[in-house]
């Protein structure tokens, strides 16, 4: 069985020699470059499975050499490596294409091991579903144009009138120019209790519709667990989110979704909430995490509150979308 190969592009000599070591130690070909000139000629010429790189790098940036790389080789998993915390950074590197990104300092190395087998594990996978794809793609292609079965599924993206509660009344209002671009959901538990969860797709135009289709896929079955009384994970919306934004940075869907999931207490007007990105907000102000499908490896923060007063979900430029309105 052949080795996997890794090219790690570092202008960091010390850290490079350390990466390198362990790999070779974890039974990998190691191939390393001091710059992405260099690390680009070695890609053509060792044609690697799996490459590390770093941001800031001399001749070239790190985002140039990733922007090269996956211009000749789309489907090449690049692991970007940097000190940079900057959600602009992280953003961009993934934009670009990168699979993970890993802050330094990196104290525990075998992160760079589980990172590596996991783009090994996905290649894999994807590989066996790419061969399965075509099928798929022509019967959406059928789905899509029929413009009576577009409209279903776009219905399907939004809900049925307004949910009341004891303590609330929840309804929502979407101006058409959103339509294509917007997931609302929101449900009623035992006991009174209710999810709301939406989303706005930031994927190209005209592959919104499917995004959304495939986010509310892996939202569903969460739903139907919480309607039989299994609603822990609902309860918690920021390990709602992240359980969410796992499965879509191992998934193709080559999208980001800003993301807003409310848990309400029906009967007391407690409510627990977690912002993804920067186009939705709450009028709560609270600070957005970073959005859906962007970074595997992203945390959510989880904000507890009391319905004191209306609360409205809002699109930048766009205005409230969703009102939770008090009773009396």
């Amino acid at each position: 069985m052949s080795l996997s190969k890794v090219l790690v592009i570092e202008d960091d000599t010390v850290f490079s020699g350390i990466v390198q070591k362990f790999l070779e130690q974890r039974g990998y070909l190691v191939f390393a470059a001091e710059d992405g000139e260099t690390g680009l000629a070695l890609c053509q010429s060792e044609h690697p499975d799996v490459v590390l790189c770093d941001l800031m790098l001399p001749k070239i940036s790190g985002l140039e050499v990733l922007e090269n790389l996956l211009f000749k080789t789309s489907s090449l998993p690049v692991i970007v490596i940097s000190g940079s915390q900057q959600i602009s950074d992280i953003r961009e590197a993934v934009r670009l294409g990168a699979w993970d990104y890993l802050v330094k300092p990196i104290d525990q190395l075998d992160i760079l091991d589980t990172a590596i087998q996991n783009c090994l594990t996905r290649t894999s996978l994807e590989d066996a579903w790419e061969r399965e794809r075509w099928e798929l793609d022509d019967h959406i292609d059928v789905l899509f144009q029929s413009e009576d079965m577009f409209e279903r599924l776009r219905n399907d993206l939004l809900p049925n009138g307004a949910l009341e509660l004891p303590a609330c009344k929840i309804s929502h209002q979407l101006c058409p120019r959103v339509y294509d671009q917007v997931l609302l959901d929101y449900h009623r538990f035992p006991n009174n209790q209710a999810l709301v969860f939406m989303a706005y797709s930031q994927g190209q135009p005209g592959q919104n519709v499917l995004a959304l289709l495939v986010l509310k896929s892996l939202l569903n079955p969460l739903v139907r667990q919480g309607m039989s009384g299994e609603d822990g994970l609902l309860r918690a919306p920021h390990h709602l989110l992240e359980r969410m934004n796992t499965e879509l940075c191992h998934s193709r869907i080559r999208s980001a979704f800003d993301v807003v999931a409310v848990w309400v207490n029906g009967n007391t007007g407690d409510m627990y909430a977690s912002v993804a990105g920067e186009q939705l907000s709450l009028s709560t102000e609270h600070k957005p995490d970073l959005a859906l499908g962007i970074w595997a490896q992203a945390h959510y923060a989880q904000h507890s509150f009391k319905l004191d007063e209306d609360v409205a979900i809002e699109l930048k430029n766009v205005g409230t979308l969703v009102t939770i309105a008090k009773h009396g």
